[in-house]
């Protein structure tokens, strides 16, 4: 029952399958108990995997205390007493209390069904961009320079996750200018975005991939999901008209980038790659190449050096209008504010060029 513990750094990719064809992806289960059992330490594996065993070997053998039950299965008394203690003292291991947490607000198991499955596919994305779940598993996180985004993050996680009411909390900093860093601690929430294929740790250090089974979602789920991770990388195109000149009325600057350090180049264009294939499933069409800012290196604390790299969306004006329809940049309220005011000036240039 027990699989491997997959590293943090490929959390993302986990055992997942691709469904067999014929299958309906949206009740193929995205997250399961074992899912979520899966992102534990092999320590944490084995009690699960113990305390299962003790179920069914006291479902079988009634009259067994807890000091049989520990030597049959090879474990301490002192976790089968606690297994067989009765009432609030009762003990289960650690990750099947977050699967009993889940479970009773109807998360596990997790499929396309559930109805909060757009908000859940939307807030996965912000964790591959400017969020994140760090490497101890302590806090999934989200930060923004407006306070909007972090509400309106708060309120949906809130609302798919009532009981981590009172379990975040808001800090206000940036080295940068001034920002906002909403923090989550419970560890169910936690759990479930790391066994649904968030990338954990430094994201800058860590090699990660997209969660397979995004590839053989709905549209409406591959949307969501890109929506979160574009709402923190994608630049907003500029409109670049003059009445004057024909072959200036255009769009520029409409790029995604991604930090990564240096040693890790060759899995980070993989990983680029991989968003462009997702990207082309909507129709969402990059150019061909990947720009690595060479000019612009970043020299870590732990003595790595990362560069930043860019994949380019064509900026063809039904393009960028069709961008602007299909996505809300949902947690990037002043984001979209800046695209419609570029289509708004792109659509008045081509209502002048008409009248003339």
């Amino acid at each position: 029952m027990i699989d491997s513990p997959a590293q943090p750094a490929n959390y993302s990719r986990s055992d997942y399958k691709a469904p067999e064809m014929g299958s309906i992806m949206e009740s193929k289960i995205l997250v399961s108990e074992q899912d979520l059992i899966n992102t534990y330490s092999k320590e944490d594996q084995f009690s699960c995997q113990k305390y299962f065993e003790y179920k069914k070997l006291v479902q079988e053998n009634p009259t067994f205390g807890y000091k049989k039950a520990a030597k049959l299965l090879g474990v301490k008394q002192g976790s089968t007493r606690w297994w067989h203690t009765e009432g609030e003292k009762k003990a289960i291991p650690n990750p099947l209390k977050v699967v009993q947490k889940l479970n009773e607000v109807g998360l596990i198991p997790f499929t396309e069904k559930h109805k909060d499955a757009k908000i859940i596919f939307n807030t996965l994305g912000t964790l591959f961009g400017d969020g994140g779940i760090d490497c101890r598993f302590n806090t999934v996180a989200f930060i923004s320079s407006d306070i909007r985004d972090i509400d309106l993050w708060q309120e949906d996680l809130l609302k798919i996750f009532p009981f981590a009411v009172g379990k975040t909390q808001i800090v206000e900093g940036g080295e940068y200018g001034h920002s906002y860093n909403i923090r989550c601690y419970d560890r169910a929430v936690i759990r479930f975005f790391a066994a649904l294929g968030a990338p954990v740790g430094d994201k800058v250090s860590t090699k990660y991939s997209l969660p397979n089974w995004i590839f053989d979602s709905s549209t409406e789920s591959r949307i969501a999901f890109l929506d979160g991770l574009l709402a923190s990388e994608v630049s907003v195109p500029r409109f670049r008209g003059d009445p004057r000149w024909a072959w200036t009325k255009r769009f520029c600057d409409f790029c995604l980038g991604l930090s990564k350090i240096d040693a890790l180049e060759q899995e980070h264009r993989e990983y680029l790659k991989e968003i462009k294939r997702l990207c082309a499933t909507i129709d969402l069409t990059t150019t061909p190449n990947v720009r690595k800012e060479l000019c612009k290196p970043t020299y870590r604390k732990d003595g790595n050096i990362s560069y930043g790299y860019r994949i380019f969306f064509q900026t063809h004006h039904e393009k960028v209008l069709a961008f602007n329809e299909k996505f809300n940049l949902k947690y990037a309220k002043d984001k979209k504010e800046r695209l419609e005011n570029q289509v708004v000036l792109a659509k008045e240039h081509k209502s002048l060029k008409l009248i003339h």
